[in-house]
């Protein structure tokens, strides 16, 4: 069940929304840039909301998150397929990825799977990210189908639906999960001193640095592959489905993580994963022709799919699980924090150049920096 919350949580907006953008912009003439901006306010309040959502779930249990997850994200899109105006939809989509984000990422749901299984948190994660990798080959040209069919605006009321029912089934089934103390006598660090911990000095300060880049380079990508292959010549259709193809090559990056990690660590393994996003982000400049697209989906597909993971296990051996939650929370912040930066700079410089092709650019440097800092994380 939590990796079906993973999957509506990451598609309903984070994912469909690059799909949505076209749409959106020719029927309302809204620029493309406030469009951007508005998709990277949405991440900035989800990187707040998953610092007091990781600590929800550290002391309340999963329950409360699930609820306000489903809610929140019912609401804003809500918000978002009936807005009159660009002021009311930059204030859905900020609730939207506020809410989903917030209580229903990562984060969230690989807190909840060590929790369940505590014994073997490794395979716990893994096997929860490939549930999680279906989720953009799901909603990418699931969304784009909607659309043609029905609008950008039934599409949007569409998955507030999905995601309320998900979230509501979640919060029935799934065990209240809480963290529990590895010493009841020892107090549970404060969330500053548990915040402080990420720039410690030396491997955890390194990691934080590769996430930030790592999530610039991921949401650039995430915004802009099918904007970016339209620009290169390939149709919405074909560019929507090589996209979704591409959540499905997250699978390379997830089947074989756990012998993988076994065999070259996971450091290794993480400037692996960087060093595909960055060369699946250049291609994207190019990408005109199936084959060039098939080829970024493949590489791009195998980093991200490796990047999600591998954020876990790493932070499970830096920090202490009994506030793994609230860790996990705070580099999700960084994350979307940092990579707010991407789709709004790649917003920018196609209304400054007229080509979305730039957006290569962006992701190429991040990835290529974040594998940098990862070399002795």
């Amino acid at each position: 069940m939590l990796g079906l919350v993973t999957i509506v949580a990451y598609g309903s907006w984070y994912y469909a929304f690059g799909v949505l953008l076209d749409p959106i912009r020719v029927d309302t003439g809204w620029r493309e840039s406030s469009l951007a901006v508005s998709f990277s306010a949405g991440i900035v309040a989800a990187a707040l909301a998953s610092i007091p959502g990781g600590r929800l779930l550290d002391r309340r249990g999963s329950r409360l998150i699930l609820i306000l997850g489903g809610i929140g994200g019912g609401a804003g899109l809500t918000l978002v397929a009936t807005a009159p105006n660009y002021g009311l939809f930059l204030v859905g989509s900020i609730l939207t990825m506020g809410a989903l984000g917030g209580f229903g990422f990562y984060h969230v749901t690989m807190t909840a799977v060590v929790q369940l299984h505590p014994h073997n948190p490794t395979a716990a994660i893994a096997a929860l990210t490939i549930w999680g990798a279906f989720s953009s080959f799901l909603y990418l040209p699931l969304t784009a189908a909607l659309v043609r069919s029905l609008g950008w605006r039934t599409t949007g009321l569409v998955l507030a639906a999905t995601a309320v029912f998900v979230f509501a089934l979640a919060a029935w089934i799934v065990p209240d999960l809480r963290a529990e103390p590895a010493d009841a006598d020892s107090p549970v660090p404060g969330l500053l001193t548990t915040a402080t911990a990420l720039l410690d000095a030396g491997r955890r300060r390194r990691f934080t640095a590769a996430v930030a880049l790592g999530g610039v380079a991921m949401s650039t990508i995430l915004v802009y592959q099918v904007p970016a292959m339209t620009a290169a010549g390939l149709p919405l259709a074909a560019a929507a489905t090589l996209a979704g193809a591409r959540g499905l090559c997250q699978l390379l990056g997830r089947l074989p993580l756990g012998p993988l990690v076994a065999r070259i660590g996971p450091t290794i393994a993480l400037i692996m994963a960087f060093a595909a996003m960055a060369a699946g982000g250049a291609l994207l400049a190019v990408a005109s022709t199936v084959v060039v697209g098939a080829t970024f989906a493949v590489l791009a597909g195998f980093g991200i799919g490796a990047f999600s993971p591998l954020q876990g296990i790493k932070a499970e051996q830096l920090y202490e699980r009994r506030t793994l939650g609230a860790t996990m929370g705070l580099y999700s912040s960084v994350l979307m924090a940092a990579g707010a930066a991407g789709p709004a700079a790649a917003g920018v410089m196609a209304d400054l150049t007229g080509d979305r092709r730039a957006a290569a650019g962006v992701i190429t440097v991040s990835a290529v920096g974040a594998a940098l800092a990862a070399v002795k994380a």
